[in-house]
């Protein structure tokens, strides 16, 4: 096996006709998620195939990195990954959406393999034993140390050949088909619309009034442009309750020397006086908007919207317990523990109870149908 980093544009375009010509990679790739940076960034992308390991970098100034978007989309080719999913998160923010996904991640849950990093799953599958020491190590950081470039290569040198054994178990137990049925559900997501830069809950609002929470949240946006200025997660900038506070009093001000949480860069007066400035701004904007001071800006259900909701939960329990958790214990004990979760979990036994059938899978429905049959349940009244 050879290791190849592809940092010129001439490389990758030598690297994208040689993926083309592939029937399937694996691929993975390394992020910074607010970690030592602003935002969401792609710094490696690592793709094995045939008996090559090429460690892609996205930062290096010639490479334009969309180029290999249309192979990674390419339906014909396919893609071996591990529990994708915040990496397809990441790529969908990017303009690429991946097709003809296989996530091994999927295939051990359908396999009844207990919820596992891939450290642990390669050790259960393979017997090889890999380190996890550089996993949080700061990706943005070059050279890369061959530290980090074994660790990026390990996490795809293992999939194809992962992919290959337990393709091989779920045919021996017939649930082959429930794997590809998952799969398939990765081409039809779109997470492009996700603000991966949020920071704002709506647990936030507890123990605000309207007119503080105006401006608490003006002072978090205030916060987001001086992060994303000075390139550092929003978390480095200033303390988040300090602005809380801020919002509530704003004599608070006095305290900002004091503050700890405060990016060396900004510690000074211009800053602090911009602060009181964009806080006397959203006070005046709070006023204007006539916000009470008095009404709590997380609204609590009224008593009818409690009472709905109350009885809307009573149902599903009721349901759950007469009607799926039956199923579900049988499920488990045809099929195993750690699988039943996956297919007739909490969520879906109460979105069924409500007859929402968007999550319910073909595979599924006929295992519900099967064992409600066996067990003399009649499920048509949820499932249609």
């Amino acid at each position: 096996m050879k290791k190849k980093i592809i940092d010129t544009r001439a490389e990758l375009e030598e690297c994208v006709r040689f993926l083309s010509q592939q029937e399937r990679f694996s691929i993975d790739l390394e992020f910074d998620k607010n970690r030592y940076r602003y935002g969401f960034n792609l710094c490696l992308i690592q793709i094995f195939a045939g008996d090559a390991c090429l460690i892609i970098d996205p930062l290096a100034e010639d490479i334009g990195v969309e180029q290999l978007f249309p192979v990674i989309e390419n339906p014909a080719i396919e893609k071996i990954v591990y529990s994708f999913g915040e990496d397809l998160r990441l790529l969908h923010s990017l303009g690429c959406f991946p097709k003809n996904v296989f996530d091994i991640a999927i295939a051990m849950r359908l396999l009844n393999y207990p919820p596992a990093s891939l450290a642990s799953s390669l050790l259960e599958v393979l017997d090889i034993e890999i380190s996890k020491s550089a996993q949080k190590s700061n990706w943005f950081l070059r050279p890369l140390s061959d530290k980090q470039i074994d660790y990026a290569a390990r996490d795809v040198l293992y999939l194809l050949d992962m992919k290959d054994i337990l393709v091989k178990e779920a045919e021996e137990m017939g649930v082959l088909d429930w794997i590809d049925e998952e799969n398939a559900v990765i081409d039809t997501l779109n997470y492009s619309d996700i603000d991966n830069n949020s920071y704002l809950k709506e647990k936030d609002k507890q123990g605000l009034s309207e007119f503080a929470f105006h401006i608490f949240k003006r002072l978090l946006e205030f916060r987001e442009i001086k992060a994303e200025g000075l390139n550092r997660p929003s978390y480095q900038i200033i303390d988040k309750e300090y602005l809380r506070e801020l919002s509530e009093r704003p004599k608070q001000i006095y305290r900002f020397e004091k503050i700890r949480g405060i990016h060396k860069r900004l510690k000074n007066n211009a800053f602090k006086e911009e602060l009181r400035a964009k806080r006397e701004a959203s006070e005046k904007e709070a006023a204007a908007l006539n916000l009470s001071q008095e009404e709590d800006a997380y609204k609590r259900l009224s008593y009818e919207e409690y009472q709905k909701r109350k009885a809307t939960r009573m149902l599903q329990d009721d349901v759950k317990k007469k009607v799926f958790k039956p199923i579900q214990a049988l499920i488990a004990q045809n099929h195993g523990e750690h699988v039943v979760t996956y297919i007739l979990g909490n969520r879906l036994m109460e979105d069924l109870a409500l007859g929402k059938l968007e999550q319910l899978r073909s595979y599924k429905r006929v295992l519900i149908e099967r064992y409600a049959d066996e067990l003399g349940i009649d499920v048509t009244p949820y499932l249609g």
